[in-house]
C-alpha cells in the first residue's frame, strides 16, 4: 500500500426516503470509492437543522475482497472527505442526484450570508460581492483538494490559479473569518 494516498473519488446522493426524525431533517448517503485500496466505503450521514452532521453509519465492500483489517484501512481520511462532500450536498439543498459546482456553493453561500449583497449592481457593494464570491469559492476549492488526498493542498491551490501557497493561504484566512469557509471553527462560519 502507498505511504500517501493520491486520491478518493466521492459522490453523494440524498435517498428518496428521510430515516432522520424531525423537521426538516435529511440524510445523505456517500460514496468514496479508494483506487489505493480497492475499496468502496458508503457513509451516510444525517442532519437535523440546528444539529451538527451526524454519521449514522459506514459499509466498506471491495469486488476484489478487503486485504487488510479493518482497523488499518484509512477510515478518517475517508469520512473527512465523505463528510465534506455531505455538507456541500446539504447546503446546496436542490433536487435529489444533484451536483453542485464550487462556483454555485460560492453563489448560495453569499446569498446565504450576505443577502443585503444580492442584486449589487456597482460601486463597493459589487467589489465586496465579487471578493466575497472568490473567497468562498477557493474555500470551497480547498475543500475538494483537501478531501482528494493531496499532500500540500494550498500548493496545488497556488498552481492552479498561478499564485503562491501564501496568497491561498491567506485567501482562505479571509474566507474562515468571513464565514464562507464549510466546517470551519471560526465563529462566523456556515453551520
Amino acid at each position: 500500500m502507498p505511504a500517501h494516498p493520491r486520491t478518493v473519488d466521492v459522490e453523494a446522493q440524498e435517498p428518496e426516503v428521510w430515516p432522520v426524525t424531525g423537521v426538516d431533517a435529511r440524510t445523505v448517503e456517500v460514496q468514496v470509492s479508494d483506487p489505493d485500496h480497492a475499496v468502496s466505503v458508503t457513509f451516510k450521514f444525517g442532519l437535523i437543522p440546528g444539529s451538527p452532521l451526524l454519521t449514522l453509519g459506514f459499509k466498506v465492500w471491495s469486488d476484489q475482497g478487503i486485504r487488510s483489517a479493518l482497523r488499518d484501512l484509512p477510515i478518517p481520511r475517508w469520512e473527512k472527505a465523505a463528510r465534506g462532500a455531505a455538507e456541500r450536498r446539504l447546503v446546496a439543498g436542490g433536487p435529489y442526484g444533484q451536483s453542485v459546482s464550487v462556483e454555485d456553493l460560492a453563489e448560495i453561500l453569499v446569498r446565504e450570508k450576505f443577502p443585503e449583497l444580492n442584486g449589487a449592481a456597482g460601486g463597493n457593494a459589487l467589489r465586496r460581492r465579487n471578493s466575497l464570491l472568490h473567497l468562498a469559492k477557493m474555500a470551497a476549492e480547498y475543500a475538494e483538494v483537501v478531501e482528494s488526498g493531496a499532500k500540500n493542498p494550498a500548493q496545488v491551490l497556488g498552481d492552479r490559479h498561478d499564485v503562491s501557497a501564501a496568497t491561498v493561504r491567506s485567501w482562505l484566512h479571509r474566507a474562515r473569518r468571513e464565514g464562507l469557509a464549510l466546517g470551519s471553527a471560526h465563529p462566523n462560519a456556515v453551520s
